[in-house]
């Protein structure tokens, strides 16, 4: 009788022991699968950058002078930035990744920018889409018209202890509108970086022609074109130990 009960006592305890362990596993994946989808929603964290073809064409420009002035005006604006999943006709996360990537190689294999940019490998990748416009709101059947694509970015960061990368790509046509690259170490030199040769590649890469007044020296350079209706500024700057550690590239609304 009393083994009985031992026995029956043990059976009750290692059921339990089953229940509980059962229920902590399920926790423990749940935990999980939920940390990784809020990572695969909000930012990509990789030990090297997605391929891209490497010495890929530019993307084409998509969008007039007169519309790329006028989404620059309100990018540069203090109008209020808000997260958003991308809209229609907008690029994907991994677009934008690779869209950020393969411009980055294009200047890289034009020999504008140093090629060991290529071979960093960076142990942190985020990005994020952003809408300057107000909150999108749900369109009626008979349709009022949605937020413009064209007026979103991604802000596509890439880091590791010797170089930070933030680049603004325009969430509809894929092209880099805004680069500061920032070298944390002197592994990566931009002493060779040649700023008017940047701002003609930039230019390039933008499909832009027509340009109207430049104005350069060794570190600093600007371009307008189509009357002054947009630009391009290309500066670097040195730091506290007197070599260049900052190269910054961008779109401007000129007027």
């Amino acid at each position: 009788m009393i083994k009985r009960r031992i026995l029956t006592a043990v059976v009750a305890v290692f059921s339990l022991l089953i229940v509980f362990g059962g229920w902590l596993l399920t926790n423990e994946l749940l935990n999980r699968q939920h940390f990784d989808l809020m990572n695969t929603v909000h930012s990509i964290s990789a030990t090297e950058p997605p391929e891209a073809e490497l010495g890929a064409e530019p993307a084409k420009v998509t969008l007039s002078t007169q519309e790329i002035a006028n989404i620059l005006k309100v990018w540069q604006s203090s109008q209020r930035q808000h997260y958003h999943d991308p809209y229609d006709g907008q690029l994907t996360m991994e677009e934008a990744i690779k869209a950020a990537n393969s411009g980055l190689s294009y200047f890289c294999e034009n020999g504008v920018l140093p090629k060991d940019l290529l071979e960093s490998d960076f142990t942190q990748i985020n990005a994020v889409l952003y809408d300057t416009q107000a909150p999108r709101v749900v369109v009626p059947a008979e349709g009022s018209p949605a937020s413009d694509p064209a007026y979103s970015f991604w802000s596509v960061s890439a880091s590791n202890r010797e170089v930070s990368i933030l680049l603004t790509l325009n969430a509809y046509t894929g092209q880099i509108w805004w680069a500061e690259i920032r070298l944390i170490t002197q592994t990566i030199d931009f002493s060779s970086t040649n700023i008017l040769d940047l701002l003609e590649q930039y230019e390039a890469y933008l499909g832009l022609s027509g340009s109207g007044s430049l104005k350069s020296n060794s570190d600093y350079a600007t371009q307008s074109y189509e009357n002054d209706q947009i630009g391009i500024i290309v500066y670097k700057k040195t730091g506290e130990s007197g070599y260049y550690d900052l190269l910054n590239f961008s779109l401007t609304s000129a007027r």
